[in-house]
């Protein structure tokens, strides 16, 4: 999915209830798809109204941001419509997070803020973070993460997971992103970025 069509998607979905809406529709259509699959170029809200019956249940505005996506940019949207729920829910001071451990969560030092800001000002990091809330949300979650994922080392357990999805790992994040960031720092990482990012108005 084009970042540009990412981004004009996401500026449509204006409130949090909105993005919940869309993913939870998504989510329904990624349901049915694994059963039964589909014509990777339908158009997703063509086969949200015509094959699932549900375009009454859905709300206009939320119809018109998924009809710019077709049916084999599925994952790539549940991608971008998940962060985005956990984006919005740190700007209503919610925690998307709860169910992670404690151990991904520790505090950021000055010098490892500083770090993050200057690799996400030299890198287009917009994939890479995408990737990193997937990873969160996928794998940290999970009740027993700790048994595989030790609180170390971030970059190399993120690049892996990148490439075991048999994509390629942007040469920034390999040469740039800064080693003192561990896994232990994870989910603070991940939410100063996007606070930054925000503050910036991006």
């Amino acid at each position: 999915l084009q970042t540009l069509t990412l981004f004009t998607l996401a500026g449509e979905l204006h409130s949090y209830s909105e993005v919940c809406e869309a993913l939870s529709t998504l989510e329904v259509a990624l349901g049915f798809l694994s059963m039964t699959g589909g014509d990777a170029h339908m158009q997703l809200s063509y086969y949200l109204e015509k094959d699932l019956q549900m375009g009454d249940q859905i709300a206009p505005h939320v119809l018109k941001a998924l009809s710019m996506c077709c049916l084999q940019h599925c994952v790539a949207l549940w991608q971008l419509l998940s962060s985005l729920k956990s984006e919005n829910m740190l700007r209503l001071r919610r925690d998307p997070f709860v169910d992670v451990s404690e151990k991904y969560k520790e505090p950021l030092s000055e010098e490892q803020k500083r770090l993050l800001t200057g690799f996400f000002s030299k890198s287009s990091a917009d994939a890479f973070l995408l990737e990193m809330h997937e990873f969160l949300l996928l794998v940290l979650k999970k009740p027993k993460a700790l048994d595989t994922f030790k609180p170390n080392w971030l970059k190399i357990t993120l690049v892996s997971y990148i490439e075991s999805k048999d994509m390629n790992v942007s040469p920034d994040v390999e040469e740039l992103f800064p080693e003192e960031i561990c896994l232990s720092h994870y989910v603070e990482a991940w939410k100063f970025i996007i606070a930054s990012k925000q503050e910036r108005g991006q």
